[in-house]
């Protein structure tokens, strides 16, 4: 069974759409906290990393899910995906309690270690960090139900009660970067609570006895795979921000000269993401029904073609992106000569998390091996230069670690691509579990 590539591409415009909103809105939240003290401003964007990362843990959650969700046919099926949601999620509060108490523990080490000041800025993002574990289920959920026009709206909701949040503790009540993630944690309470009503209907029905040991055979896979990509696109700022003193950081101005690139880049694969969204669960059905579709083709088309365009104008208007996101505030105008580089690293990052998402529906996990091992030699890179990169030019360091993360994004690509259409593989997909 073919899919029908006018509404792959109406669903896909739709996510594309409601993506692009919300991230707009969450945007807008960087020149709204960059009026903020530089060094707030830094704290802030490094605990946007930390909670990205601190998802890591229920990374594959939502690649799970989607699968699981798009290959539940039947109603025993059906009651496995009830009883499996349930208890995943009082997991995830467990495992949530344990990092608290692991912060308690560790909070002077952990404020001296990235410059948090008095640390108070921890408890609102372990509170968001709590949404981003529970959010990937539910979002999954909604991605296997083929529900793109709630994921759409949850992703609008939660960047404009973000916005609006943050201008109010920001720009009236000139609060600091814990007031600003409080702000954040409320708009996602708001979104996940959007998330969990929609999909009540799938988590709330009878359920059947699950294969835990099967499970986890099946969920490791997806989180490990997660996880790597998260490392590769999330860690460079928050390595930045610990392998520089303070006088260094001073000097690096990372608020300025590298976090808007960050930022531009960001919003890039946002931009692209939703087309491999709309791909996973098609694929994943197609696979459970023994059909065939066409979705990886035009998502990685699509990924390519959005991609290179806007990382094409950005390399030839560089300062026009950061205009407009920071209202042309001129400190933000210095990370133009990164911007280029970041867009084009994110490129190749984006491309091959289409393919590595393609291969995972497909239950290919050989991907899953070489997604770790690339991610681990990027950490291995990076940790080699933690003594030599704060000695260099702050644009310099950039560049270089701009380019090593470009190298290892192609690496990864390559890879996915052997894995994809090596005409030795194996043409016949694992099935997925239902």
């Amino acid at each position: 069974m073919s899919d029908s590539r006018s509404s792959f591409f109406r669903q896909s415009a739709w996510l594309a759409f409601g993506t692009v909103v919300g991230g707009a809105f969450m945007t807008l939240v960087h020149p709204v906290v960059f009026r903020m003290e530089r060094s707030q401003y830094e704290i802030f964007s490094a605990m946007l990393r930390v909670f990205l990362l601190l998802g890591i843990p229920s990374a594959g959650l939502m690649t799970s899910f989607a699968q699981q969700g798009a290959a539940a046919l039947t109603p025993e099926a059906r009651g496995r995906l009830a009883t499996t949601t349930r208890r995943v999620l009082c997991g995830i509060g467990l495992l949530w309690l344990a990092i608290l108490v692991a912060t308690v523990v560790a909070r002077g080490r952990i404020s001296a270690q990235l410059r948090l000041g008095d640390g108070a800025v921890l408890w609102p993002t372990l509170g968001v960090g709590l949404m981003w574990l529970i959010l990937p289920v539910m979002r999954g959920l909604l991605q296997g139900e083929q529900d793109f026009y709630t994921l759409g709206w949850v992703a609008i909701l939660d960047g404009f009660l973000r916005i609006c949040l943050i201008v109010i503790t920001v720009l009236v009540l000139h609060l600091g970067a814990a007031a600003a993630l409080t702000a954040a944690l409320l708009a996602m309470v708001a979104s996940t609570g959007v998330a969990l009503w929609r999909t009540r209907t799938v988590w709330t029905g009878p359920g059947s006895p699950v294969d835990w040991a099967e499970w986890i055979r099946r969920v490791l896979p997806f989180t490990l795979g997660a996880g790597a990509m998260l490392l590769i696109s999330n860690v460079d700022l928050l390595y930045f921000q610990s392998i520089l003193t303070q006088e260094q950081a001073d000097r690096f101005a990372l608020g300025n000269s590298y976090n808007p690139a960050v930022l531009i880049g960001f919003a890039l694969v946002q931009f692209t993401v939703p087309l491999a969204m709309v791909m996973f669960p098609k694929i994943a059905r197609s696979v459970a029904g023994g059909g065939t579709s066409d979705a990886l083709t035009l998502a990685f088309v699509g990924t390519l073609v959005l991609g290179a365009l806007a990382a094409g104008f950005v390399t030839l208007f560089p300062t026009f992106p950061l205009r407009i996101v920071f209202f042309n505030k001129p400190d933000a105008i210095a990370a133009a000569p990164v911007v280029p580089g970041y867009a084009w690293a994110m490129v190749a990052y984006s491309l091959a998390n289409v393919l590595v998402s393609n291969l995972l529906a497909r239950g290919r996990f050989l991907v899953v091996p070489w997604a770790l091992l690339v991610a681990g030699a990027y950490l291995g890179t990076l940790y080699a230069l933690r003594n030599v990169l704060p000695t260099l030019q702050p644009v310099v360091a950039y560049h270089r670690v701009i380019g090593i993360l470009s190298g290892y994004s192609l690496l990864l690509l390559a890879g996915a691509a052997w894995m994809t259409w090596n005409p030795l593989a194996p043409k016949r997909a694992a099935r997925p579990q239902t």
